[in-house]
Order: C-alpha cells, then structure tokens, then sequence
C-alpha cells in the first residue's frame, strides 16, 4: 500500500495530463467489460430500480457534470465557446433520459465519456479513427457473444455519442486539441 501511495505522489502523477489518460484507458476499457457482463448488470438493476429512478440519476449526474464543465469552461476560457453547451446538454441528458433502454443509456454516456476524452489525449484525426472502430467493435463483440446481440441501430448510438462528444471536445477546447 505504501507502495502505491509512494507512486501516486511522483511528479508524474501530478501532471494532468496523466489523469487524462487514465480516465481514458478507464473508458476504454469499460466498453467492452459493460458488452461481457451486460446481462448480469441489467439483471441487477432492473431487480432493484425502476427505469424511471435509474434515468432520474443519471440525469442528474449528467446535468451536474455539464454544469461543473461549464463552469471549467467560464473559469479557463471565458463565455467564449459556451453556447456549444446549447446543444451539448440537451443531447447528453435529455436524449438519454428518453431513451426505452436503460443499458442503451449508459452505452451512450460511456461512450460519449470516451469520444470526448479520446479528443483530449489522441490526435484529432485518430481520436475520431478510435470512435469509430470502438463503436463498431463494441457492437461486433457483443453479436459474437453468445447471450448478447449485436444491433446497427446501438453502433448509430455508440457513434452519436462518440463523435458528439468528440466534437464538443474539438469545438470548446479549440486551443488545447491538436
């Protein structure tokens, strides 16, 4: 334990951008732990809570995390860039909260989580090439396993997400994406 708490304190871990890149191996490798272990999930969840309280929460934890964004936005960059929110917020908590699934909900804000993050730690163009090939991959391994199934209409949902995400990223970020 002192150990990891000894590494944890190196200069290393204190640049921010290593934060970024764990929260980005995080998301990716939730994907396709989420695609195995799906039905244990969605078993779990849908014994314990209703459709309406899991979308009131994630909901709300998307609505507080848009607000500490923009409040990251106003704080480092001004008011500027803080009309993409206009479109941003809508698509990433009302269309969930919309959505007949529950587990099409969390695919679509994990892999917004990753399209976004991909866009901060990749290049612009490898970062969208992630997305894509992610949110197909997802898909193709899900219809490989043999209690899932793999759908066109969630690799639109993945991709929506991902690229959206990426783009906002893209767009109110312009100064740090390369």
């Amino acid at each position: 334990m002192r150990f990891i708490i000894h590494i944890l304190k190196t200069q290393f871990f204190k640049t921010p951008h290593v934060w970024l890149i764990i929260a980005w191996w995080l998301s990716l490798l939730c994907i396709p732990l989420l695609s195995i272990n799906g039905r244990a999930l969605q078993a779990y969840f849908s014994s314990n809570y209703s459709p309406q309280q899991l979308a009131l929460f994630l909901g709300t934890v998307l609505l507080l995390l848009s607000l500490k964004a923009a409040l990251l936005q106003i704080k480092n960059h001004g008011t500027k860039r803080l009309w993409h929110l206009l479109w941003f917020i809508p698509l990433f908590v009302v269309f969930p909260y919309y959505m007949p699934i529950i587990e099409e909900r969390l695919h679509f804000i994990v892999f917004g989580l990753y399209g976004y993050l991909s866009m901060l730690v990749l290049p612009r163009f490898i970062a969208y090439i992630a997305c894509l090939l992610l949110g197909m991959g997802d898909e193709l391994l899900q219809w490989v396993l043999p209690d899932r199934v793999g759908d066109w209409r969630d690799v639109q949902f993945n991709l929506l997400a991902a690229f959206a995400a990426a783009l906002f990223a893209q767009l109110s970020l312009k100064s740090e994406i390369r």
